[in-house]
């Protein structure tokens, strides 16, 4: 039977490599990816793949993968759609999980482990399990928001072996903070849409009162409104913070000619 934990915070005191604790803050840091979440752990425990799960209307879906080695085929995604076609989630103990997680506090986790031997459906073992030479499954479940559920699946294969104890206690230890870090980049991707969405309108409003801007210029005069830095608007472009100061410039000359405000409070007040 797979094994199970539900847990609120670290068991004991770990330390962890430097380079994974510096992995969970760059994941807390910017929008979800499963290839962050998955550079994090691997200075801790390895793992091959790792596939970022919600749960709707008692049904998965895929939110992203990534696979450590794999370049060539998305792995995750192909074995996902199998999972989801043949049905094999519906005899997944993660499904009965997802449901008791959804009722359960947000700053909780609830970790599953199992083996391919454990798995119920021989299919699925064959379809999935075997195919890829996968030998386990780690699981970490949490309620960001109550009823709304996100896994964390981590995979070994054959060449990597099974979780020995003692990695399975590290990671155990890693759940809570990985929770942490899994919320918070869920909310920096809820900040990120919308700032887009602003950036988006401000972009519309000025093309209908400066027809004259060019796109990059009324580019980077709705980040100005929506108040990014010179270098983040460069970052957010993929421009040298140069071309943003020259862009500005040009911008602002044009914006002056029609009587319009040329500087970041002015822009802020007109575009919001």
């Amino acid at each position: 039977m797979p094994a199970t934990w539900t847990f609120d915070a670290p068991a004991g005191v770990h330390l962890f490599p430097a380079a994974a604790v510096a992995g969970l803050l760059d994941v807390a840091s910017a929008p979800l990816s499963a290839e962050r979440l998955l550079r994090a752990i691997e200075p801790v425990v390895p793992v091959e793949h790792l596939a970022l799960v919600t749960f709707r209307h008692q049904t998965p879906e895929l939110i992203e993968g990534f696979s450590a080695h794999t370049r060539d085929r998305n792995v995750v995604a192909e074995c996902f759609t199998i999972y989801r076609r043949s049905d094999y989630f519906r005899s997944d103990a993660v499904m009965r999980m997802a449901d008791q997680v959804a009722q359960r506090p947000a700053r909780e986790v609830t970790v599953m482990h199992c083996r391919a031997d454990e798995l119920p459906v021989a299919g699925w073992r064959d379809d999935i399990y075997v195919r890829e030479s996968l030998i386990e499954r780690f699981t970490l479940l949490h309620a960001p928001a109550r009823g709304a559920v996100q896994a964390i699946h981590l995979y070994r294969d054959h060449r990597q072996g099974l979780f020995q104890p003692h990695e399975i206690e590290q990671l155990l230890a890693l759940a809570p903070l990985l929770r942490q870090a899994h919320h918070a980049a869920l909310q920096a991707g809820a900040v990120a849409v919308d700032r887009q969405a602003q950036i988006d309108q401000a972009s519309r409003r000025l093309g209908r009162l400066a027809p004259s801007l060019s796109p990059r210029e009324r580019a980077v005069c709705a980040r100005i409104a929506c108040g990014l830095s010179a270098d983040g608007i460069a970052a957010d472009l993929d421009v040298a913070p140069s071309t943003v100061l020259t862009l500005r410039k040009r911008a602002y000359l044009k914006l002056a000619d029609v009587g319009l405000p040329a500087h970041r409070l002015g822009l802020a007040r007109l575009l919001a």
